[in-house]
């Protein structure tokens, strides 16, 4: 196997980090990931429930688990998913989630990647979960009893919406198949969706009933209806096993029992061990020496994280649902679904370009397939739905970057077309599902004006950074027209930036100011304020210092700086806000002000203090992987500042040597290597940099110089140089 002659690395990672309340972010709570079982980007994630308001089903610090449900959203700030969950009890039957849960601890309690196990201490139930990309794989060990059951909720649900249709047939006695429908999924998603599931079990059951509502239907073998499930009856002698395998497809009950193929068999410890081969497979791309066992752990569960999502959506013979609902076949590629685009576009997809340039090529052609079925290019698509979540047009971001770093092999013509459309059509919703809301303002005046529309100044410097990333496009594609129409509305920034405050500024239709600024104030901005939006200018860091003047640039920063930010909603502060998007490119931005040892010092700081190796160890929500990917680049010691340009800022790395293993299609297979020499906690400054053994005066690298393999030298030291 993969880990006789490497080293296990899965030892490194801790999927409870991230399933904790973040002691100091008060309201703004978690990061809201889940300690479950998950393959590298798979279509099932099954894990523990332990409170219907968790977003990811499971929090530390709860006492109960309601049961195992089989899909989950990683480090969302929206409620999804959660669908069909399987609850054992001993005793009477209980069909609702306050009467069947267990109690647990912490003690009698394990998360491995592809593994988890809790012993469900209210019926002395062994617990153990693990799974392929479709498949949740159970395994129950029983006390003796003539009263056993296994519960299934059809009905149980993490959204904010109940279920407007469910379905539930025992087929024999070791198969149960049905679906469930739910409206409004996620941020206010446009349509409902259904998830459809096949089970087998191990053992035949005894007895069989279904319930409906408040009504539970002994020897009844099917139901319809809103709040619904099924139950099924052993008696079982101490120790005894009873395993269920369950598959789900969002194309219907055919495929879901098509997709229990993908584990032919019952043995639980082998598809365990191959989940666990898969992550080492993906976690020894970046092998690191030094460092301290707490920095490699947070490292190594930083990169898993950074491999759930975007996750498989097509079924195992290539069918998924599209935009349209129509079933389609994904024959040349692998679909992915539930792109958290506002975020991940900073630097999650960027480093899945880095890393697994395969499949970030499969989730640009999952957008553009997207794009082809609905019409327009999704922002925040969930599952096959487009939704009301977040603002921007941030899959120009994800194309552009992958295409100008060399991943070619998608139908840029027909990305280009849907792009472009997004830039200059406005779209036929009021609301943030498809297309720029407030397109027709952004071109009318060359802003968003405070008085049209919400969040005006974050989608004007949002829209104009989108359109310098498809200008980069039109350029590489030698659309010379489109090319300089695009570059002149990515300058449309500089018309909220006010001269007399140096901040961004909410300002009217008139041309006027809103007056009363704060720079403090979230009025006019997504999710923030001007002090961490000013900076929202990734293309053009160099234009924003000419604005701001030099001075009152670096004097900002300092400011910034000076501590961290914990907001609760809509609260003024003004310094560094890490657990949110909107500025985790900022520390980088010294770099271009001519004072990198402050970059070396801050990502330093935030790595050191912000981050942790407990479940409480990811300062805000994990968005899929933004946060996590933050801390993977910043890592080893570089950091993409605006993705669409082919260049990573360099900052501060924490180990003594990283090793790249580069992708053997897009980039030849070589090896490119970090060494951070007298690298310790207080040797924190780059004093000089080689690349292949020659000097490097710049404070940014190309991707280029990484993907061509070679070895990058820095001098650390604890005296910062200022030349």
């Amino acid at each position: 196997s993969y880990l006789t002659e490497k080293e296990d690395l899965t030892k490194y990672v801790n999927p409870f980090i991230g399933t904790d309340i973040y002691s100091k972010l008060g309201a703004m709570g978690r990061a809201n990931c889940y300690p479950g079982a998950v393959v590298p980007f798979g279509m099932v994630q099954l894990s523990p429930d332990t409170d219907m308001d968790n977003f990811a089903g499971y929090g530390y610090e709860d006492r109960y688990v309601l049961g195992f449900s089989h899909t989950h959203l990683s480090g969302c700030g929206c409620p999804g998913m959660g669908n069909i969950l399987v609850m054992p009890i001993i005793g009477e039957i209980k069909i609702k989630e306050e009467d069947y849960k267990s109690v647990f601890s912490h003690d009698e309690e394990e998360a491995t990647p592809g593994y988890y196990m809790v012993m469900l201490k209210s019926y002395g139930i062994k617990a153990e979960l693990t799974t392929s990309t479709r498949v949740g794989f159970h395994k129950y060990t029983f006390p003796a009893s003539s009263n056993a059951h296994i519960i299934v909720d059809v009905t149980h649900t993490l959204e904010d919406d109940e279920p407007i249709d469910a379905f539930v047939k025992i087929i024999d006695n070791e198969t149960i198949v049905g679906y469930v429908t739910i409206p409004n999924p996620f941020c206010g998603g446009k349509t409902p969706y259904t998830t459809y599931f096949a089970m087998k079990f191990s053992k035949p059951f005894d007895a069989f009933g279904t319930w409906n509502g408040n009504t539970i239907y002994y020897e009844n073998s099917s139901q319809k209806g809103v709040d619904i499930g099924a139950f099924v009856n052993y008696t079982t002698y101490e120790g005894e096993i009873i395993k269920i395998k369950v598959a789900i497809s969002y194309v219907g009950i055919e495929q879901a029992l098509l997709n229990l193929k993908e584990i032919p068999h019952w043995d639980f410890e082998k598809v365990k061990e191959e989940a666990k081969e898969a992550w080492n497979k993906l976690l020894h791309l970046i092998e690191v020496e030094g460092g301290t066992e707490r920095q490699k752990t947070i490292f190594y569960t930083a990169l898993y994280h950074c491999f759930l999502m975007p996750h498989i959506f097509n079924d195992i013979n290539g069918l998924y649902i599209g935009m349209d609902d129509k079933i389609y076949n994904a024959s040349d590629h692998i679909q992915y679904a539930t792109f958290s685009l506002w975020d991940t576009f900073r630097s999650e997809h960027p480093l899945l370009t880095l890393l697994l340039p395969s499949v970030q090529r499969d989730m640009v052609i999952s957008l553009i397939e997207y794009y082809k079925q609905g019409g327009w290019f999704p922002k925040w698509p969930f599952l096959n739905r487009y939704t009301n979540c977040m603002i921007g047009d941030h899959a120009v971001a994800v194309i552009a970057d992958t295409y100008l770093k060399g991943i070619r092999d998608f139908d840029i013509i027909t990305a280009y077309e849907g792009l472009r459309k997004s830039a200059l059509t406005t779209p036929p919703s009021t609301h943030d599902y498809e297309g720029r809301v407030a397109l027709p303002y952004y071109l009318k005046y060359g802003y968003v004006p405070y008085d049209k529309i919400s969040q005006s100044v974050s989608r004007t410097l949002e829209y104009a950074y989108d359109d310098w990333c498809l200008a980069q496009l039109a350029k590489e594609l030698g659309k010379e027209d489109d090319y300089e129409m695009f570059m002149k509305r990515a300058m449309y920034y500089r018309n909220v930036f006010d001269n007399f405050t140096k901040f961004m500024r909410p300002r009217y239709s008139s041309g006027s100011w809103k007056l009363l600024f704060l720079p403090s104030s979230w009025k006019g901005l997504t999710e923030g304020n001007a002090w961490t939006y000013t900076w929202f200018v990734p293309h053009d860091i160099d234009g924003l210092i000419k604005l701001m003047g030099k001075e009152i640039f670096i004097k900002r920063l300092d400011h910034f700086f000076k501590r961290f930010s914990y907001p609760a909603w809509y609260m003024p502060f003004s310094h560094y806000w890490h657990g949110n998007e909107p500025d985790q490119h900022v520390p980088y931005l010294y770099n271009y002000a001519g004072e990198p040892w402050k970059t070396q010092y801050i990502v330093r700081k935030i790595m050191a203090e912000l981050y942790d190796d407990a479940p409480s160890g990811i300062p805000g929500n994990d968005d899929c992987g933004q946060l996590s990917s933050w801390y993977v680049f910043s890592a080893m010691g570089f950091y993409p500042v605006c993705p669409g340009n082919t260049s990573y800022q360099i900052g501060s790395p924490i180990f003594s040597k990283i090793t790249i293993h580069l992708d053997e299609k897009y980039y030849g297979g070589k090896e490119f290597v970090i060494i951070a020499k007298n690298v310790s906690e207080e040797n924190i400054y780059v004093r000089s940099i080689t690349l292949n053994g020659e000097e490097l005066n710049r404070t940014w690298i190309k991707h280029l110089e990484i993907v061509n393999g070679g070895t990058l030298i820095l001098e650390m030291s604890n005296i910062p140089r200022r030349n």
